[in-house]
């Protein structure tokens, strides 16, 4: 009989869940459209209706073809999303057009649960869980969280994360610097870019630390690795990680490129 140890056990817990969640009828495998949304009304493709933003609001005008709330839209409906939010905003069918503003521009992304990727999916593949990828690192707080531009996985887009301080780490032999953004519940992020990246994983992924201890102490699972939603789809608008935050070594751990 096979003897699963507690760390196995948990992590292939962790993964299953991850694949639930990207696998869901609006999950990031649904995606199949996004749209930047001019000043003046343009028709989308996918989508009935006429579309156009202005400073403050989105605007559709319809002719029952789109759902709000579960009621038809007849004429025109607005809506608003803080910066790098979003919104379910209105069903076309059971396709789901969603809100968001980014970089100060407003776009729908359209998820539908019938999409190619999410049909052709079948898991994320990753690296063999190693235990020598959970390492202890150290983080400084800084005195303000500074917002800090950065590319993304769009080239017509540039964001803002907000920075609140960074990770101190060892990685055979070598000491490193990670810029960090909160992540909730006294945990970081930590997005990098390593010797992987092209071939074997994304571009760039990400790793949520353990709970921040009193003595700044932090622990990193590298096995816990992610893609960000750019891996999946090409509507991705996910934020790069902050110059610097690249590992001088193949961080061998974690979720690998998903073809």
């Amino acid at each position: 009989m096979t003897v699963i140890s507690d760390l196995e056990q948990d992590w292939h817990t962790w993964h299953a869940a991850r694949e639930r969640d990207l696998d869901t009828d609006y999950g990031w495998l649904s995606v199949v459209a996004f749209d930047w949304l001019p000043s003046s009304p343009v028709a989308l493709a996918g989508l009935p209706g006429i579309w156009w933003s202005d400073e403050q609001r989105a605007h559709v005008t319809a002719d029952g073809q789109l759902t709000l709330s579960g009621e038809p839209v007849h004429g025109t409906v607005s809506a608003s999303v803080a910066e790098a939010g979003s919104l379910s905003w209105l069903l076309y069918g059971d396709r789901l057009v969603e809100l968001v503003l980014r970089g100060g521009r407003y776009a729908v992304r359209q998820r539908d649960p019938r999409a190619a990727t999410r049909q052709e999916f079948s898991g994320v593949p990753t690296y063999p869980l190693d235990d020598g990828w959970i390492v202890t690192g150290y983080f400084t707080r800084i005195a303000k969280p500074q917002r800090v531009e950065v590319s993304t996985a769009r080239e017509d887009l540039r964001q803002h994360v907000t920075v609140v301080g960074a990770v101190h780490v060892a990685l055979e032999g070598t000491a490193y610097e990670l810029v960090a953004t909160a992540a909730g519940d006294g945990r970081l992020n930590l997005s990098f870019h390593d010797k992987t990246n092209g071939e074997e994983t994304a571009p760039w992924r990400t790793v949520t630390t353990g709970p921040v201890a009193r003595d700044g102490s932090v622990v990193i699972d590298f096995n816990r690795t992610i893609n960000l939603p750019f891996a999946f789809t090409a509507y991705g608008t996910c934020p790069a990680p902050v110059a610097g935050n690249r590992l001088g070594l193949p961080v061998t751990a974690g979720e690998k490129k998903v073809r």
